[in-house]
């Protein structure tokens, strides 16, 4: 959206004590597109059902099988979304725990349920129309924190959820992957060496302009929830430093970008079977990462360009605005038995994303 309205959020942002979300005409019109493609998604079986047991035409009851599998395409990537691992309550009670803690400190739902998976991030989502609260851990990022910055990072995910953060909504959210669902259906595809029959030119070229259409409606849908998603990271950003203390949300937004070093250790690894313990050797990696390639990450992180994606704010501002609100002193601390805890479960957490990982980039070898 460009980097004068993200300054423009940036300075809305330090000059308030407290980050509103107030009613906008964008607000509204995000609702009223997303409630659209909702209605226009489910009346596809509505309609097939009409055709199959209403209508005498064979030609109308091939066409209502077809409207079936239509909104069945459309519907599974959007179930598909959730990668990763759910995990039990009685095989991770520390985890649980610690998150039942962080939610009563940011006066949110306790959540439902711990999903883990090999990606370098974390995220907060509510699935199905019985809004479970789901948390996911990405592996690879938690191994490269210590407990105050994944406390940070928990108390951040939670907080788009106390602070009923539109964009993570079912309503909202389910609009987009529908979209996206629809966009990846129509859109055509087509060989370089493919000879296109007489017909073909046109029906592609048609697929084509419905395609533009539908990522053209994708794109207002988000244009519509981008100042309130800026919002939510300015303030999911602010509970976190009031959770854990800035210090410890601002080493843990600067880790998010030590991906690329994460991927080539495991790379490396996978190719070459020198270590046993992919995530401790990692974590040497980044204890001695070389000075140069420190300022590297460094430029990067303080680029007004850089951010982790198109919903968030660059990370500068973000830390920025970590430190005109500076809080010493966390609120919540686990007790003893409970980091011990926490260091067993992360552990074993480890060492099964250990295996999946390293075979899943073995394999494109």
């Amino acid at each position: 959206m460009g980097i004068k309205k993200s300054h423009q959020l940036l300075e809305e942002n330090l000059q308030t004590d407290r980050i509103a979300y107030p009613f906008t005409w964008s607000k509204a019109f995000a609702y009223l597109l997303a409630g659209l493609i909702h209605a226009a998604t489910f009346s596809i079986p509505i309609v097939a059902v009409n055709w199959f047991f209403y209508s005498n035409s064979l030609m109308f009851t091939q066409l209502a099988f077809v409207l079936f599998l239509i909104f069945i395409v459309l519907m599974l990537p959007y179930r598909r979304k959730h990668s990763g691992q759910p995990l039990r309550r009685d095989e991770y009670p520390g985890l649980y725990r610690l998150l039942d803690d962080i939610a009563a400190a940011v006066q949110a739902p306790p959540i439902d349920v711990i999903r883990m998976d090999n990606s370098f991030n974390a995220y907060f989502t509510m699935i199905t129309r019985r809004k479970t609260k789901v948390i996911g851990i990405g592996v690879p990022l938690f191994s490269a924190l210590n407990l105050p910055e994944k406390i940070a990072i928990l108390a951040h995910e939670t907080a788009h959820h106390a602070h009923k953060d539109v964009t993570r909504t079912w309503f909202i959210g389910s609009a987009m992957y529908i979209m996206a669902s629809w966009y990846e259906f129509v859109l055509p595809y087509c060989e370089e060496d493919e000879k296109l029959g007489p017909l073909s030119t046109p029906i592609r070229y048609a697929q084509l302009q419905l395609a533009n259409l539908i990522f053209i409606l994708y794109y207002f849908l988000g244009a519509a929830v981008w100042d309130e998603s800026q919002r939510a990271e300015y303030l999911a950003d602010r509970v976190a430093g009031q959770v854990a203390g800035t210090d410890a949300a601002s080493s843990a937004l600067s880790k998010l970008h030590f991906a690329p070093v994460f991927w080539l250790t495991a790379e490396r690894v996978a190719r070459y079977r020198y270590a046993s313990d992919l995530f401790g050797e990692f974590r040497q990696k980044m204890e001695h990462v070389p000075a140069s390639e420190q300022k590297r990450i460094q430029r990067i992180r303080d680029s007004i360009a850089v951010q982790l994606d198109s919903t968030h704010p660059p990370t500068q501002y973000r830390i920025l605005s970590l430190q005109q609100h500076q809080v010493l002193t966390p609120q919540y601390v686990p007790d003893s038995k409970l980091k011990s805890q926490l260091e067993e479960e992360f552990a074993r957490l480890e060492k099964l994303s250990q295996r999946y990982l390293l075979d899943d980039i073995r394999a494109t070898f």
